[in-house]
């Protein structure tokens, strides 16, 4: 699960990266798993941390980042359903 939501954030940074004039972007993302509530109860989940947009190498080979505007609820509903129908074809 944690790998295909990673992918598909990725995925959709890159491609709205690229719909700008920024062509090889790359993003990450940090994701800490989270065992156990507030009540010492089984409840595992994950904490990430996305940045919002992607790191470009320019030609100069610096790195720069190109920030991205902020999602449509169109797109975050699009890029869960994404998530859902990949994370259960693998359960």
């Amino acid at each position: 699960m944690l790998a295909v939501s990673a992918r598909a954030l990725q995925g959709f940074y890159r491609k709205r990266a690229k719909a700008s004039g920024h062509r090889g972007g790359r993003t990450r993302t940090v994701t800490v798993i989270q065992r156990f509530g507030g009540a010492l109860n089984l409840n595992v989940h994950f904490h990430a941390l996305a940045v919002d947009g992607v790191f470009v190498r320019e030609p100069d080979s610096s790195l720069s980042f190109a920030a991205a505007k902020a999602p449509t609820d169109e797109e975050v509903e699009a890029l869960l359903g994404l998530i859902q129908r990949f994370s259960t074809a693998i359960i």
